[in-house]
């Protein structure tokens, strides 16, 4: 890296903890797009809009292709607990996600991708940062996609960086093939007859029909599925008093997996579930799988080509995948690419409503894309 990093250092930190201050949430982020659009007008890129508040850095190197680094910049609608001096300014909104930080690490990367500009550096590809709205809630990353995103940029590669507290800090880590699950959120509806639970023969039991799916469902998991997988409800909905048997009950879960075919196998088996419970209980079941997030996939060819550029960083190659989704997975339907994590060795987990880092190892995410960018 050419420029000061010192000086950089603080301008980064200093972006995180500004936008730390003005947390928003999914596409509404007028603040976040202003700031993000203030700090780009510095430098020698073009800026267009993307996914409604979403923004677009054309760095243009003379290329046909492009590569893409992509960071997310909306919060999570958490009341923050904190004494810090940046702590958030917008009541029951707070960057505890780090996207915060995602995003400054971006801006960071813009200055390096400036002054490799400045330095008529030869590079492979254009550069393209994108700015991600609306993360949270799964809907950005389709809506970028949806918009002939990867068409319009002709981009060849993206990558990507999230903060990790379970990590130490300033480690970048990744893996090869699957990295993050697939997710879906369940939705299964119980429509049965209400009685008197003293002449229970005259209803048809919906609680009773929940608890039966429950038990059959995750019996099926542990014992008939050998991929790593998860099938869990957060929520039951039942009844309205205790001497009446329920007519309606609502189910509200998850299902994580690695593999497709572990994900239909699942869905497949919940429906079956579902028919042999209307037939043996008379309640009607309809089961709902939907917010679908595929699971991130690093390319083992990208991976390997990449690896050996970063292990000065301080990079370690995860254990194992995790059961957590990102739809950055989206992007890589698209395109090949990598995910990373870096960490932030603090064991505060994410989306706690005292989520905080060390500013000081966004500036690993800097130096990550940049090494990137200048051997790919």
């Amino acid at each position: 890296m050419l420029i000061d990093t010192n000086s950089l250092e603080k301008k980064v930190i200093k972006y995180r903890r500004d936008l730390h201050q003005i947390p928003e949430l999914s596409f509404d982020l007028p603040e976040t797009n202003a700031y993000v659009r203030d700090v780009l007008c510095g430098f020698s890129c073009s800026i267009h809009e993307i996914a409604g508040s979403g923004i677009v850095a054309f760095f243009d190197f003379g290329k046909k292709e492009s590569v893409c680094f992509r960071g997310d910049m909306d919060g999570l609608p958490i009341q923050e607990v904190s004494n810090a001096a940046y702590k958030s300014k917008h009541d029951g909104k707070m960057h505890a996600c780090g996207h915060d930080a995602h995003t400054a690490g971006l801006l960071g990367f813009a200055e390096v991708l400036d002054n490799l500009k400045s330095e008529n550096f030869s590079a492979g590809y254009n550069a393209v940062l994108l700015f991600q709205p609306a993360e949270e809630t799964i809907d950005g990353a389709l809506k970028v996609c949806n918009e002939g995103f990867f068409e319009k940029y002709n981009i060849r590669y993206i990558f990507g960086v999230h903060n990790w507290p379970t990590l130490p800090k300033g480690q970048i880590s990744s893996i090869p093939g699957p990295m993050m699950a697939i997710s879906a959120s369940i939705d299964v509806d119980f429509d049965g007859v209400s009685a008197h639970c003293g002449e229970p023969e005259k209803g048809c039991d919906a609680l009773l029909a929940a608890a039966r799916f429950i038990n059959e469902i995750y019996d099926y998991n542990e014992n008939c599925i050998d991929e790593k997988s998860i099938i869990r409800f957060g929520k039951l909905t039942s009844g309205n008093v205790r001497n009446a048997i329920s007519s309606k009950s609502t189910l509200l879960g998850t299902i994580r997996a690695f593999q497709q075919e572990t994900w239909h196998k699942l869905v497949e088996e919940m429906n079956r579930i579902a028919e042999r419970i209307q037939s043996d209980l008379g309640v009607k079941v309809k089961v709902d799988v939907i917010r679908y997030h595929p699971a991130v996939i690093n390319n083992p060819a990208l991976y390997e080509h990449i690896i050996p550029y970063i292990e000065e960083l301080g990079y370690k190659e995860l254990e194992k995948p995790v059961m957590i989704a990102e739809d950055f997975s989206f992007f890589q339907e698209q395109v090949p690419g990598i995910f990373f994590f870096l960490g932030t060795g603090s064991d505060i987990p994410l989306h706690s409503n005292n989520y905080d880092m060390d500013d000081t190892i966004i500036m690993q995410a800097v130096k990550l894309f940049e090494r990137i960018f200048i051997s790919i």
